[in-house]
């Protein structure tokens, strides 16, 4: 799975199934390179190194993500954050600009195979061997609904940018049942879940951990296993953290959602300091394309200790049982190819959907 990066023409992210990502440039030559052990707790949870300090060789950047396989990648709308998926049934929110895991979800059951933002970048959407389509909220952290229609395994989410406004979101799923099914999301279409959640304070993974004397309680049979295990490992006084791209010169003109900001959409936003943007992106040679490079003021140290590092662990958020968790419940179910189908993409007059078989079908937009 292959990805550009927002605003660049060089740059692509593409993630594999031993569970690692890679920032490539098209204009660099590729490079064998040796990946060093995590030495601490966080970096075995997100990992990312930069092998080469010469700007002529890929890759840019090395991601560890998981140890099992990654499914599938969705960058915000904002340039900034980006969605993974994968075999661990876990869905992980990266902070790309600072190369940095911010939130971990979990799936109800089994792996995660498909994800997609929200125009306005609010809500995310997850599709997996759980039969369900799941929506997160970006902003406030937390499931907001399962979204029961498919018999099978949901290969493929999108929303539709077209149908979508402040009230009303339209989205639509496909599975290996070959069905599409068309949602339409307001917050009252939700049906109340049986027993509401009562309210826990989320802390940081950092925080939560068990101590290391206390095995993992066993899952019930009532609810799934959790596939992620947290390890428990001791966390020393002081963290080194390596260099945020913060400062660098391809991010100088635009500020990220957790910033203070006056914009509606930072991708495109222009700071008066400098005239940079990724609207003035410029497409430079091998010799000075490395945005990770150490020179100048492009980077800055920091050193996180106590408290400091407990904010910026990553947040594990907790499975919603079923009874908790509010559903919706689709308008619209098609059988649609004779085989599985794998991908759903929304146009301005039609969808276009592909099969196992290698068919690609076009089809008119429904009435309403």
């Amino acid at each position: 799975m292959i990805r550009w990066i927002p605003g660049s023409e060089d740059l692509f992210i593409a993630i594999f199934s031993n569970g690692t990502a890679l920032i490539m440039d098209r204009e660099r030559d590729d490079q064998s390179f040796i990946i060093p052990e995590a030495s601490s707790w966080e970096k075995s949870e997100f990992h990312a190194v930069r092998p080469h300090r010469s700007s002529k060789y890929n890759p840019v950047s090395f991601w560890k993500v998981s140890e099992r396989g990654l499914t599938d990648i969705a960058f915000a709308p904002d340039g900034v954050h980006l969605a993974i998926t994968g075999v661990d049934g876990q869905l992980r929110i990266i902070d790309y600009r600072n190369e940095r895991l911010t939130d971990i979800f979990c799936s109800y059951y089994g792996k995660l195979s498909c994800v997609d933002w929200s125009p306005d970048g609010r809500y995310i959407l997850t599709g997996g061997e759980d039969d369900l389509v799941t929506l997160w909220s970006f902003n406030e952290k937390k499931m907001v609904a399962r979204c029961q229609g498919h018999k099978s395994w949901v290969t493929g989410v999108a929303f539709d940018r077209w149908r979508c406004d402040a009230e009303t979101y339209r989205f639509g799923s496909v599975g290996e049942d070959c069905n599409l099914v068309l949602w339409d999301f307001s917050y009252s279409a939700l049906q109340k879940p049986k027993h509401p959640r009562t309210t826990i304070p989320t802390t940081s993974t950092a925080q939560s951990l068990p101590p290391p004397t206390i095995a993992p309680v066993a899952a019930t049979t009532a609810e799934p296993p959790v596939s992620a295990i947290i390890p428990s490992p001791t966390f020393p006084n002081q963290m080194e953290r390596k260099k945020s791209l913060r400062n660098h010169r391809l991010f100088r003109g635009f500020s990220s959602s957790d910033s203070n900001t006056n914009s509606s959409n930072p991708l495109f936003s222009t700071s008066s300091g400098n005239g940079s943007s990724f609207n003035r992106f410029r497409k430079r040679s091998s010799r000075s394309s490395n945005i990770f490079n150490n020179t100048g003021n492009d980077y800055h140290d920091e050193v996180l200790s106590g408290d400091a590092f407990q904010q910026h662990a990553p947040v594990m958020h907790p499975v919603v049982k079923k009874s908790q968790a509010a559903i919706l419940l689709p308008t619209t179910v098609r059988t649609i190819h004779s085989d599985p189908c794998l991908s759903l993409t929304f146009k301005e007059n039609t969808l276009i959907t592909t099969d196992r078989r290698g068919k690609i079908r076009t089809w008119g937009r429904p009435q309403g």
